[in-house]
């Protein structure tokens, strides 16, 4: 083998074993940010061969979490990733060896590298991985709560958006979740085994699908809303209006044909000015309250009305109690 050879095919060795633990990454990461044992646990530490730090461009997100687990019992869940730009990613998932997973085989997901179990295993008790990278990032899988009451639970994810070079760089962004799933033991925990949806990362930057059927039906309520509260308005409006005009003619007719309203002894009438004054003050401080809580109009617009109805009584009351006895009124 002639001496260009042999230099062109160190050459390319030495290039393959450099670039072979990036390029090895989609197939998932190793059990420790070193790769050799030595180092701290991916699911904790995150893909720190991609980024020294995880960004909140990248959403994690896990759905069927239960609040609380019951021994033994299987809870369905999906693990999603997204990011604004970067659409392929992996995953590691690890609980620290409480419980067991498994999945279908349709699904690209592994035991955790370093478990010593087979890459098409579709059972495992330690952490999970991505078995190659996928698009879209989403990966459905069981977790088999334990046998026994261990206390709780720790879920640690490692969520990790490529760029799609095959290589780990600054364009690749991972984040991380972590939360706590109770144990049976505890009462409040034993009471709710309902499931939840938690997720980590920024929700404000993904395009949100629009709902045209949806936004319609809002508008529509919308509409409906505001032409129920102008008829309420309205109709308040003018049965005010209709009611003003008939004591003001009332007025004018009494004062044209001095006919006031009948004689009404102090003794009657001290009481009952007290009342509607009572009436009166309670009602405007009721339609203070609504319109300064930024209640509906029709609430505090009745309150005073009923207050000024009120204070016309008091008013009628004094015109009752200053009118002249007449001679039926003695007897």
């Amino acid at each position: 083998m002639s001496r260009i050879s042999i230099r062109f095919a160190v050459s390319i060795s030495l290039l393959l074993l450099l670039a072979g633990p990036g390029m090895a990454m989609h197939l998932g990461p190793p059990s420790d940010n070193n790769g050799d044992g030595t180092g701290d646990p991916t699911w904790r530490a995150g893909c720190t061969c991609h980024a020294s730090s995880p960004n909140t461009g990248t959403l994690v997100k896990l759905a069927g979490a239960p609040h609380a687990y019951e021994t033994g019992q299987s809870y369905t869940m999906t693990l999603t990733l997204e990011h604004a730009s970067n659409t392929a990613g992996g995953f590691f998932l690890s609980t620290e060896g409480v419980g067991s997973f498994s999945w279908s085989e349709d699904q690209i997901i592994r035991p955790e590298k370093d478990s010593g179990e087979e890459a098409t295993a579709t059972t495992t008790s330690s952490g999970i991985t991505q078995s190659d990278v996928t698009s879209p990032a989403e990966w459905t899988f069981t977790w088999i709560a334990p046998e026994t009451d261990d206390g709780d639970v720790a879920f640690w994810i490692v969520g990790n958006m490529v760029n799609g070079d095959g290589a780990p760089n600054a364009d690749d962004h991972w984040n991380t979740l972590s939360f706590v799933v109770n144990p049976p033991s505890e009462t409040t925990a034993s009471a709710d085994q309902s499931t939840r949806v938690i997720s980590s990362g920024d929700h404000s930057l993904f395009d949100q699908e629009v709902d045209a059927e949806a936004l319609e039906i809002e508008r529509q309520k919308a509409v409906s809303e505001a032409v129920m509260d102008a008829g309420v308005t309205w109709f308040f409006i003018t049965l005010t209006a209709l009611l003003v005009g008939a004591i003001f003619q009332k007025e004018i007719l009494e004062r044209k044909y001095d006919t006031g309203p009948a004689h009404l002894d102090r003794q009657l009438a001290y009481p009952e000015g007290l009342r509607r004054g009572l009436l009166t003050i309670a009602f405007a401080l009721l339609g203070l309250n609504w319109l300064a809580g930024g209640s509906a109009a029709y609430l505090w617009s009745v309150a005073f009305f009923c207050s000024a109805w009120a204070a016309y009584g008091v008013y009628r009351t004094i015109l009752a109690a200053r009118t002249p006895p007449t001679a039926k009124d003695m007897m």
